[in-house]
């Protein structure tokens, strides 16, 4: 099995022995294994050629803590989630512009870096955050240079990427408290990464899913999550399925 990776901690990444690890890595092959699929291969791209990676069958899955979103069931077969995620801020120490939310970004001068292709850019923008005022990176490293050379006042990213780059440097701080971006329903959105397949391999799909799902009821899923500093507010509910985020 080959898996497309954006080689970033925690979800998918190459350690410093050349191993394939990572959360989403990580419930890959114990979901796999029972298939009788044990050895992984990983091929490494940026965030944005994820989806035409796994397209262009550069690799059979992506396991990249990829959200389920509808634009994107348009493109791929998403397993159901692994893990239920939310959004925080990364800014130089002290947060200068006080910066809470996307909202507050919108209401004043500050540029906000956000990953290329990622679901940040659209909470972005929902928020009122003109175009010129968004700048997207290809990877997670480039973001963190440009906050602390000063070309970005704020990085938006899920709460594992910020905690990550957090300690990364003492100049840099996770914001808190943070404000969730909010739907057009008035309800916190929270993202549901999982695993993707090409939708002619739904039959594949279909058999990932009866192994999640007997790794959520053993407590193995929890587990893997707690290796890479997650809690059990970060399992998933059990009856949110991609079917119904996709809608």
């Amino acid at each position: 099995m080959t898996v497309g990776i954006f080689n970033q901690s925690p979800w998918g990444f190459i350690d410093a022995k050349g191993e394939v690890k990572g959360q989403a890595v990580d419930v890959l092959k114990a979901a796999f294994a029972p298939l009788g699929i044990t050895k992984i291969d990983a091929v490494v791209t940026e965030f944005g050629a994820l989806i035409p990676g796994l397209q262009a069958r550069r690799f059979d899955v992506v396991a990249a803590g990829l959200y389920i979103r509808p634009e994107r069931c348009k493109l791929v077969a998403f397993g159901n989630p692994d893990i239920k995620m939310g959004d925080a801020f990364l800014v130089p120490k002290g947060n200068a512009k006080s910066l809470h939310s996307y909202a507050d970004v919108a209401k004043s001068d500050a540029v906000l870096g956000v990953g290329k292709g990622s679901v940040e850019v659209q909470y972005a923008l929902d928020a009122g955050i003109p175009k010129n005022r968004l700048l997207q990176f290809p990877d997670t490293e480039s973001g963190l240079s440009a906050l602390l050379a000063g070309r970005v006042d704020a990085i938006a990213a899920t709460t594992a990427t910020v905690a990550a780059g957090a300690a990364t440097s003492d100049r840099l701080e996770r914001v808190l408290p943070f404000t969730q971006p909010v739907g057009a329903d008035g309800k916190v959105i929270y993202g549901y990464p999982a695993l993707a397949f090409r939708q002619a391999d739904s039959d594949f799909r279909d058999a990932y899913n009866v192994e999640l799902n007997k790794l959520r009821d053993s407590g193995k899923l929890l587990k893997i999550l707690q290796t890479y500093g997650f809690t059990e507010s970060e399992l998933p509910p059990a009856d949110v399925t991609a079917a119904d985020l996709c809608k």
